[in-house]
């Protein structure tokens, strides 16, 4: 696809889809909402940090059918010494006012670089801290209808375990995943929340004890979808090893699961890169006011 950044030194960062829009970022951090089957595309008007040097930096983007508008979340802070707060703010932009404005503050930490927010349920999703000590994640959503954060109960884990959570939305569900070691053995549990908001509405899908496919470095395993008929999971398993206290995807690959015979089936596709992200992406005429 010829993507309207011009030539860029990284790889394009994606922000965000929804309903045929992505939202991207450029190496100079100018954000562009871009639709690649009408070839249309806005870049949007910079907003300004209250602060210098960000910590963390958490994005989201997602469509608000009460307002009928396409919101841009963006989430930054600055933290202290021993990870302590010091600085935060939280600001939406708004596609119908082309616009950014700020919202309430948030109550949580953003302890990662950079995380993109997972659309479910008309809200964005991340995985945060309560404290800047905790070890603990806690999911959080933001409503795009009332601009309003709230935390979401996860189901009951083992909390004497060390998790590695990564979250998806899934066949329009919040679905959650544990990566954890118990003894020798790796498991993965994968949770969906059948009815948004309650906790006991949590079902575990698929509990799988030490995968074959996962080495003994830290990975990454992540659900994308289901099979046409149900009966199978796709999932991305991401290899990554750490380097200057960064981690770095090794290597990505898909395979399928059979819910039913839980047997793994590897997904061959030929040409595709060896590290990659997935997102993904459906055709649409959504218009954007602006330039192609």
């Amino acid at each position: 696809l010829n993507h309207p950044l011009g030539e860029q030194k990284t790889p394009i960062k994606i922000l965000g889809t929804c309903n045929g829009l992505l939202a991207v970022i450029d190496d100079n951090g100018r954000i562009f909402l871009w639709n690649p089957s009408t070839r249309k595309s806005q870049v949007l008007p910079s907003t300004e940090i209250e602060f210098s040097s960000p910590s963390s930096t958490y994005y989201g983007f997602g469509y608000d059918p009460i307002s009928d508008d396409y919101k841009l979340v963006r989430m930054v802070q600055l933290h202290g010494n021993n990870k302590g707060y010091l600085h935060s703010e939280a600001k939406v932009y708004s596609l119908r006012s082309n616009c950014w404005r700020r919202i309430k503050d948030f109550c949580f930490y953003l302890i990662l670089h950079r995380k993109f927010g997972i659309l479910a349920n008309n809200a964005l999703h991340w995985m945060v801290f309560k404290t800047p000590q905790s070890w603990k994640q806690n999911l959080v959503g933001f409503d795009l209808g009332t601009e309003e954060f709230r935390f979401l109960e996860l189901p009951e884990f083992c909390l004497d375990k060390l998790f590695c959570y990564d979250i998806k939305a899934m066949g329009g569900f919040i679905c959650l995943t544990a990566t954890y070691r118990e003894l020798d053995t790796v498991v993965v549990d994968v949770w969906i929340m059948k009815e948004y908001g309650v906790k006991e509405s949590w079902i575990k899908l698929i509990s799988w004890n030490e995968p074959h496919f996962i080495p003994r470095f830290p990975s990454l395993v992540v659900p994308l979808a289901f099979s046409k008929n149900g009966d199978k999971v796709l999932f991305n398993i991401s290899y990554k090893c750490r380097n200057f206290g960064k981690w770095y995807n090794l290597r990505d690959k898909f395979v399928w699961y059979d819910l039913w015979g839980e047997r793994v089936e590897k997904v061959e596709i030929k040409g595709i890169p060896t590290s990659f992200d997935v997102h993904f992406y459906v055709e649409s005429l959504v218009p954007i006011n602006g330039n192609a």
